[in-house]
């Protein structure tokens, strides 16, 4: 949930603050005949995004900033770090449900009960990768 919020607010500066007003959209809609969204543009800022809040960290240390305020960790379900190409995979399945347009409210219904139906309460990303949350013993980081 940690994640959810993070990544939301981040998703809201990066592409109204950073898109729009650095690179000259209009994100309120106020100038006339000003293009309210670039879509190319978005989506390109927005697999930056994922790839710098997601694939980097648990790549590299295993977290993202909500899991490490939470107390988790990506490991591989055997044990040991996540390589890139696992990370990159996980993410992508992930949030997939973003890049879905009309088809996003379904991608999440989708995501939310492979959380639910599977008895070891993991989603699809992380069966499909072969990656486990763990939680972190106190003191440990």
């Amino acid at each position: 949930m940690t994640d959810a919020v993070t990544f939301g607010w981040l998703t809201a500066f990066v592409l109204i603050e950073i898109d729009q007003r650095l690179l000259g959209g209009d994100p309120w809609g106020l100038e006339r005949g000003r293009p309210v969204v670039d879509s190319a543009r978005s989506l390109t800022l927005l697999l930056v995004l994922v790839g710098v809040y997601e694939v980097v960290p648990v790549a590299l240390k295993g977290v993202t900033l909500g899991k490490a305020v939470t107390g988790l960790r990506v490991r591989r379900q055997g044990g040991g770090s996540v390589p890139v190409a696992l990370a990159a995979v996980r993410a992508v399945l992930l949030y997939a449900p973003l890049f879905l347009g009309a088809y996003a409210l379904l991608g999440f219904i989708v995501l939310l009960l492979s959380f639910v139906i599977p008895r070891s309460g993991r989603g699809f990303h992380d069966r499909i990768a072969g990656t486990i949350v763990v939680t972190l013993p106190r003191g440990e980081s």
